[in-house]
């Protein structure tokens, strides 16, 4: 059973830290080294000296960045940088951005605690691959910090719309906290009492984890180890288990209109011995293949159907479009329906699988813009670029619900939820 409730979070001190703007950023996996020099240069209490921790010399206190970030967020509660919140709370979440095509959009969420499931239990699903390295690197930071520092993102479904009553409260007042996110994001935040109804809603629901996949299982992981810490500490009856029981997340509607998921398009250098002539003529047999002199992006975005854009350095655009009767022959039998239903699924099992061989002997580069994709072939950079169409939000969910992992970088989502925006505390 899923159980979701609130949180005394931990909060920046406005008058502490001045400018929101400074100190709440996105999460650490979409921050490049040269945007954490500059966050880190905007402020001392900007989140990514903890997200992205740094070794200290010895001439400081020394040790290593783990345990540096453990000692500064210690230091931030203690001075009154970060301020605990005296009730349970939810908080209110609402996004405004704007697309790569400058149209505006407004995603609306909250912040709350679910608890970690038991195995088998089956009710916070996700849909892709973690790697043990990124685990431990988050699960070390945890270990010294003793908390959720950012949420991970879930998505519920609410086709009927009831959890409105909650999320529309923000309407009702000024927010609690604004801040502008390094990606352009407007960032506000309210915070408002637990509220029963939201335990009760989700109590039969399901979540599906749609970015922060390693969060989660660092969230997992730490809590199975806190429990074997003390000589095999089982679950505890509802109601009285530990924070570290509790993983932060930010819920957002499966129906949310700002629900915004964006295509990863793939970029490869040229295989050696690659024949354009060869690809298409092999392809063939389960694809048209349609030359485009110009927009490649806009033609697959606006197409119907399974349709993928691949452009060659000095060789040309075109799309291919997947029969209709084409897809069991080309992906077979061995996945699941959720699973072959993917455009990414048909590119990298159909397409790379029929023509390169196995997708693991190749190196892709992922780039969002697919404007820039193409450019990068245009200059020589790369030798091939894949055009991509966005994931649909029934897809994940019905890969989760398969225990399908997507294929790699399948899915977007934009924005982020900001990291900073409140702290759970796992003590």
């Amino acid at each position: 059973m899923l159980e979701i409730r609130g949180f005394r979070g931990f909060r920046f001190d406005i008058e502490s830290v001045g400018s929101l703007d400074s100190v709440i950023t996105p999460p650490y996996d979409v921050i490049s080294p040269e945007q954490r020099d500059t966050l880190a240069g905007r402020s001392p209490f900007s989140m990514v000296h903890l997200i992205l921790p740094q070794d200290e010399p010895e001439s400081t206190s020394g040790g290593d960045r783990y345990q540096a970030a453990g000692r500064r967020l210690a230091a931030w509660i203690a001075g009154g940088i970060l301020r605990q919140d005296a009730q349970e709370s939810l908080y209110l979440l609402r996004q405004t951005f704007r697309d790569e095509g400058g149209a505006e959009h407004v995603r609306r969420g909250f912040l709350g605690v679910a608890r970690i499931p038991e195995p088998g239990e089956g009710v916070i699903l996700g849909h892709e691959r973690t790697f043990e390295r990124t685990v431990d690197d988050r699960l070390r930071l945890t270990q010294a910090t003793r908390a959720n520092l950012g949420p991970v993102f879930a998505l519920y479904a609410d086709p009927e719309g009831r959890m409105r009553r909650v999320v529309d409260q923000a309407d009702q007042r000024a927010p609690d906290m604004t801040a502008r996110t390094i990606d352009g994001v407007n960032q506000e935040l309210w915070r408002v009492d637990a509220d029963p109804f939201v335990t009760d809603f989700f109590r039969d629901k399901r979540l599906y984890v749609a970015d922060g996949h390693h969060r989660y299982r660092t969230a997992c992981v730490y809590r199975d180890q806190m429990r074997a810490n003390r000589r095999g500490e089982g679950p505890h009856p509802r109601g009285e288990a530990p924070r570290y029981d509790y993983v932060m997340m930010g819920f957002v509607s499966l129906n949310d209109p700002g629900l915004i998921i964006c295509p990863t398009h793939r970029l490869l250098a040229m295989p050696e011995g690659f024949d354009p002539a060869k690809f298409f003529n092999t392809l063939g047999r389960w694809f048209d293949v349609e030359p485009v002199d110009r927009a490649l992006d806009e033609r697959v975005q606006q197409a119907a159907g399974t349709v993928i854009g691949v452009a060659f350095y000095g060789g040309g655009q075109f799309v291919l479009r997947l029969r209709k009767d084409a897809r069991q022959d080309l992906l077979g039998g061995v996945r699941s329906p959720a699973w072959r239903a993917l455009d990414v699924a048909v590119l990298h099992g159909g397409v790379v699988e029929q023509t390169m061989g196995p997708g693991d002997e190749l190196t892709f580069t992922y780039e969002r813009d697919g404007q820039e994709a193409l450019r990068q072939v245009r200059e020589g950079k790369f030798g091939i670029a894949f055009i991509m169409k966005a994931a649909t939000a029934d897809q994940i969910q019905a890969c989760a619900e398969a225990g399908e992992n997507m294929p790699h970088k399948s899915t977007y989502f934009f924005p982020k939820l900001p990291s900073g925006a409140a702290i759970h505390r796992l003590i």
